[in-house]
């Protein structure tokens, strides 16, 4: 298999490159073609149908027998899938995180990941508003830019920077679950962030640069490339609860130790004990 990977590899980091060249000629106009989804905060543009089209239009050139699992999925062929089988599958987000994009905020991303019998095995993201490439291939380490990348050694949430993805308030039916669990959690953290972007934060964990991240009800395009980073680079990414990682319902805790992966799972298992959150209760 790795013959096929080094050869998929070499296929799409250049498309990558191309698709962040895209990407970032859209990011610095500053006016953009904006609609609204089926909410009013969740928007696409453009250039996320431009860079999809793009992807797949190469790949099916090369391999029309290849799937896809995809956010937008503009492509009109019989290859978009919804579930995940043993074929090459590539899970693409042209453009994570749309609302940064559309406001010049350099938390952007093209995600590109790649499964075969059901295992992420390649991940390249590329971040052109801050020259970031992100790579890895299963059981080849974490790159950026071509350089190797390790997760942080933090142990502890009171000395962590940890991401929560604040954005989901939006989510009527999980808003309250997720206001309990960021109290619990932002009161022990040392700074509790949000970038809007869950590919990016995925790389900044396997960067060091944060020491961990709690996503939850997202979709396989946010997560495929970023979790095989962040486990190349010598992370942990389980379930919330502790359960192995499922790209398909992509729910996780991943960090760089996991004594802190653990120290997080139990509070949002407070968390979800509690009725209401607020006042003096640690």
């Amino acid at each position: 298999m790795l013959t096929e990977i080094e050869e998929l590899y070499n296929f799409m980091y250049p498309l990558a490159v191309r698709a962040g060249e895209i990407l970032l000629e859209g990011y610095e106009r500053t006016e953009k073609n904006v609609d609204i989804k089926d909410a009013f905060y969740d928007v696409v543009t453009d250039y996320d149908s431009k860079i999809e089209e793009f992807l797949m239009g190469k790949i099916l050139a090369t391999y029309p027998q290849h799937k896809f699992i995809g956010e937008e999925e503009t492509a009109k062929n019989n290859n978009v899938s919804k579930e995940l089988t043993d074929a090459p599958t590539w899970i693409i987000d042209p453009i994570d995180g749309t609302s940064n994009f559309i406001k010049q905020i350099p938390h952007v991303c093209v995600s590109i990941g790649l499964s075969i019998n059901k295992q992420i095995v390649l991940g390249i993201v590329n971040n052109p508003a801050q020259k970031k490439l992100y790579t890895a291939k299963l059981g080849q380490g974490a790159f950026c830019n071509g350089k190797p990348i390790h997760v942080s050694d933090c142990e502890r949430l009171r000395d962590a920077n940890v991401a929560y993805e604040v954005s989901l308030l939006h989510v009527h039916n999980v808003a309250n679950k997720h206001i309990k669990r960021i109290y619990h959690v932002g009161l022990h953290a040392r700074r509790l962030l949000a970038y809007s972007c869950v590919v990016d934060e995925l790389c900044m964990v396997a960067a060091g640069n944060l020491d961990a991240f709690y996503i939850e009800d997202m979709y396989p395009w946010d997560c495929a490339a970023g979790s095989l980073l962040v486990q190349e680079a010598g992370g942990v990414v389980t379930h919330p609860f502790g359960a192995p990682f499922d790209i398909m319902k992509p729910d996780l805790i991943c960090a760089g130790t996991e004594k802190l992966r653990k120290e997080i799972e139990d509070l949002l298992r407070k968390a979800d004990q509690e009725k209401s959150v607020g006042g003096t209760d640690l």
